[in-house]
């Protein structure tokens, strides 16, 4: 177990017929393999794209993209066209990758309920389904094996839901609100919580799947802000989660940064400092305020505080109220921006990011807070202020990132995957060098 996540040496068999002897040799080929990773997240692409990233010759280079279209891991397409726009002569040879040519599964492994997406090679999700975890307070009491069967029950409903079957999978990502280690581990936390939200989960799915990859649920986020969200092509930035607590998943120099034992994005050290008080989440901290400073008949009949201190308004609910220009609310506003700056001010001393993004379930209502907190910044730290927005994946960024880890994991083991399953009894591979229809229209 390397890296946390395990590997299974014979991925499932499928399709029944064999690889044609040359194409499996030029796969096995180091070059080949380094097309691939050229390839899996660059969209469509031609092989004068590949010769300039890897400075490859046109000849290996096209035995490379030709023997990985015969294998059925790439296909050949064509560039979108803008509508009306006519391009004289034959037009340039273009690659991807085939979305169809297996599946990852992305695993949120909460404190109070899970959800698993599955998504094609492509990042297209397919399928996903959740499932709450029954007496799931207080979290560091609750039964391992339970977590388990709730995971596996969910991971499960996710493949049926898609169509597909275990063995079309290459892999799975799994994150959980504990600090993981670069081995999948997680240490015992207070009361044992940490160790509790992991669960053994990364061992439950040893042997389902070729890939399993256990990571923090925040350091999930910021793959997922660098694959899909507001991180896409930066080297340097950090994802704050904000949901029930406060995390960060920190990326520098284009890697994930994790630590000894996987706590570099905990930010118990909050409770340290002066002005902040601890890592809660946003939702906790109203609520106190709240119910430390109103009773209900202090408040107007339509206000949101009123409607939430009588029971019909969710505590999900209370970050969306607090306004910069309401009365009521405004005191708290300027705290939360004053605690914001300062958790900012110091995100952005330790780890000199180039952004960061405050994603999660509060992404959806942190935006003014954000915006006011920004304008402090520039007092927190002397280094140039980073970048500072909300994410738009909002409440979907774990299990997203979950996906993101899985295709990972799918990248490095794809060749040999696809080689196993079409290594069956069966006939020789028959190249499909049909040409894809051409359309005059853009597409997405």
């Amino acid at each position: 177990m390397l890296l946390g996540y395990t590997v299974r040496t014979r991925p499932p068999r499928g399709t029944g017929v064999n690889v044609d002897p040359s194409a499996e040799q030029v796969c096995h080929r180091s070059s080949t393999r380094q097309v691939l990773a050229v390839a899996w997240d660059h969209g469509i692409l031609r092989a004068d794209d590949v010769i300039a990233r890897l400075g490859l010759t046109r000849s290996t280079t096209l035995q490379a993209l030709n023997a990985l279209v015969d294998l059925g891991v790439m296909e050949e397409t064509f560039l979108p066209r803008a509508e009306g726009v006519t391009v004289m002569g034959r037009p340039a040879r273009c690659f991807r990758i085939r979305p169809g040519g297996g599946a990852v599964v992305g695993l949120d492994a909460g404190h109070h309920s899970m959800t698993a997406a599955v998504t094609d090679l492509g990042g297209q999700v397919l399928s996903t389904a959740s499932g709450d975890i029954p007496d799931s307070e207080p979290s560091n009491r609750q039964d391992p094996g339970l977590r388990r069967e709730t995971a596996r029950r969910v991971v499960a409903g996710a493949i049926t839901r898609a169509g597909l079957a275990r063995p079309d999978v290459l892999a799975l990502g799994i994150g959980v609100p504990a600090p993981v280690n670069a081995l999948g581990q997680s240490p015992e936390g207070t009361r044992g919580f940490w160790r509790t939200m992991h669960a053994g989960l990364l061992d439950a799915f040893r042997n389902d799947f070729p890939r399993v990859r256990m990571e923090n649920d925040a350091s999930l986020a910021a793959l997922a802000e660098r694959h899909v969200g507001a991180a896409r092509q930066e080297q340097n930035f950090v994802a704050v989660l904000a949901d029930w607590g406060l995390g960060a998943g920190v990326v520098l120099d284009g890697r994930l940064v994790r630590g000894a034992n996987g706590g570099v994005g905990e930010l118990g050290f909050l409770e340290l400092v002066q002005g902040i008080g601890g890592s809660v989440g946003f939702n906790e901290i109203i609520e106190r305020w709240i119910r430390g400073h109103w009773i209900p008949s202090r408040l107007p009949c339509a206000h949101p505080w009123r409607e939430y201190l009588e029971g019909e308004r969710p505590r999900s609910a209370l970050l969306a109220t607090v306004e910069r220009h309401d009365p009521i609310t405004q005191p708290l506003f300027a705290d939360l921006t004053a605690r914001m700056a300062r958790i900012l001010g110091l995100l952005s001393t330790m780890y000199d990011p180039s952004s960061i993004i405050v994603c999660g379930p509060a992404a959806a209502d942190i935006g003014q807070i954000l915006d006011a907190a920004q304008q402090t910044l520039a007092a927190e730290t002397e280094l140039p202020p980073p970048r500072v927005v909300a994410s738009p994946l909002k409440g979907d960024v774990v299990w997203l990132g979950a996906a993101a880890a899985a295709r990972e994991e799918a990248r490095d083991i794809m060749i040999d995957w696809t080689l196993e399953r079409r290594g069956a009894p069966g006939g020789p591979i028959v190249p499909d060098r049909r040409k894809p229809a051409r359309s005059r229209t853009a597409t997405t």
